[in-house]
C-alpha cells in the first residue's frame, strides 16, 4: 500500500499545482482554467495529437535526434560546441548572442526551434537574416533557423595567418550547406569570380522546402525527418516531392538523375583531394587539414584546402548550387594544377 501511495504522490502534487494554476486569489492574477490550455496540445485524442505524433515520428529517426554529440559542451577555452551541438546551447546562442560551455546537456530537440510554451505557438524562435562567418547574409525564410548551425565556422588561425595549423579539425567544419547553398564563403583565387545563381539558391525557403517536403507513402522522407533520401529494397531512394521543381514522375527517376550528376562531381572532387595529398596538405583519409610541419601554407594553398573541405563537408555533392560548387572545384583544381 505504501508503494502504490508513493506512486500516486507525484499525481496529486501535479494536481494540486493545477488547481493553484486555475484559482483566483487576492494576490494575483487568475489563472488558466485547470488544464484547459494545457490539453489543448497535450492530449490523448486525436486533435492535436493527430497532427503532434506524426512529427514526433519524423524526428525520431532524424540526425538531430539519433547523434550522438549532444555530449560535445564545449569548455572554457572554447564554447562554441555547444552552441549547435545541445539544446540549451543553441537556446542560449539564440537569446544572448553568446556561446556557453555546459556541465550537462540533451541533443537537439523541438525547443531548441520552437518555443510553444513561450510563444504558445509552433513559429520558430529564429526568423531574422543570419550573418555568415564567411559571406554576407543568409536570408531565405523559415531555413534561416538552419542556417545558424549549418554554415561554414570560422577558421583558426585564418587562410592568411602566419601561425601554423595545429588543431585537427580546421576549416569550415562538417556543416556548410547555407555557404553553398547560397554561394558565399570559398576562398576567392585572383581574378576569379565564382558562378553563384543556381536555380537552388533561389528558392524563397532554402533547406526546408527540399528537405522537410511532403513524406512518400509508406516511408518516412522529408517533413521532421530532414531527409531528402530513404531505404527500399537495400537502395537509396530519393524523395522526388523535395524535388519538385524538377517535375521528376517518380522516386526512381530523381533518384537515377540526381546519382549521375553527384558521381560525376564526387570524381572531380576525389582528384581534387588527391592533388592536395600528394602536397601533404590533406590527412590520409582526406577529412581534415594537416597540421604541423605538413600542413598547407598561408594564403592560396591553406584556400585550396578550405575550398575543398567546404564542398567536402557540404555532403550534397555539388546538388545544392550546381554553379558555385561547379566553379569553385574548377577554380581549385586549376590553381593547384598550376603551383
Amino acid at each position: 500500500m505504501r508503494n502504490w501511495l508513493k506512486a500516486l504522490a507525484p499525481l496529486a502534487i501535479c494536481g494540486l499545482l493545477l488547481g493553484l494554476a486555475s484559482c483566483e486569489g487576492d494576490e494575483g492574477p487568475a489563472g488558466p482554467p485547470g488544464t484547459a490550455l494545457c490539453m489543448d496540445c497535450h492530449t490523448d485524442d486525436f486533435t492535436m495529437a493527430n497532427y503532434l505524433r506524426p512529427i514526433q515520428d519524423q524526428y525520431a529517426i532524424s540526425g538531430h535526434n539519433m547523434s550522438d554529440t549532444y555530449v560535445r559542451r564545449g569548455t572554457d577555452a572554447s564554447p562554441s560546441c555547444s552552441k549547435c551541438h545541445t539544446t540549451e546551447g543553441f537556446q542560449h546562442y539564440v537569446a544572448t548572442g553568446e556561446e556557453l560551455p555546459l556541465e550537462e546537456s540533451s541533443h537537439i530537440s523541438c525547443f531548441a526551434c520552437h518555443a510553444p510554451h513561450t510563444y504558445a505557438d509552433f513559429s520558430l524562435r529564429v526568423t531574422a537574416a543570419i550573418d555568415l562567418n564567411y559571406g554576407g547574409k543568409y536570408d531565405r525564410g523559415l531555413s534561416n533557423t538552419c542556417a545558424v548551425c549549418h554554415q561554414a565556422r570560422p577558421t583558426d588561425p585564418s587562410v592568411d595567418s602566419p601561425n601554423p595549423i595545429t588543431v585537427t579539425r580546421w576549416g569550415p567544419h562538417y556543416a556548410p550547406q547555407a555557404n553553398v547553398l547560397s554561394g558565399q564563403g570559398a576562398y576567392e583565387f585572383p581574378d576569379i569570380i565564382y558562378e553563384a545563381d543556381a536555380a537552388h539558391r533561389a528558392i524563397a525557403d532554402g533547406c526546408v522546402e527540399c528537405h522537410m517536403a511532403e513524406l512518400p507513402d509508406n516511408v518516412i522522407a522529408g517533413g521532421h525527418s530532414f531527409a531528402i533520401n530513404y531505404e527500399s529494397g537495400g537502395k537509396v531512394i530519393i524523395n522526388s516531392k523535395g524535388c519538385s521543381c524538377h517535375g521528376w514522375a517518380s522516386d526512381t527517376t530523381a533518384t537515377r538523375l540526381t546519382r549521375e550528376y553527384q558521381d560525376s562531381f564526387e570524381q572531380e572532387l576525389s582528384e581534387l583531394g588527391d592533388l592536395l595529398a600528394d602536397r601533404g596538405w590533406l590527412s590520409a583519409d582526406r577529412e581534415y587539414a594537416s597540421r604541423g610541419a605538413g600542413a598547407p601554407p598561408p594564403g592560396e594553398p591553406r584556400g585550396a584546402v578550405l575550398n575543398y573541405l567546404l564542398l567536402r563537408h557540404d555532403k550534397s555533392r555539388g546538388v545544392h548550387n550546381k554553379k558555385y560548387a561547379e566553379s569553385v572545384l574548377a577554380a581549385t583544381k586549376a590553381w593547384v594544377m598550376s603551383h
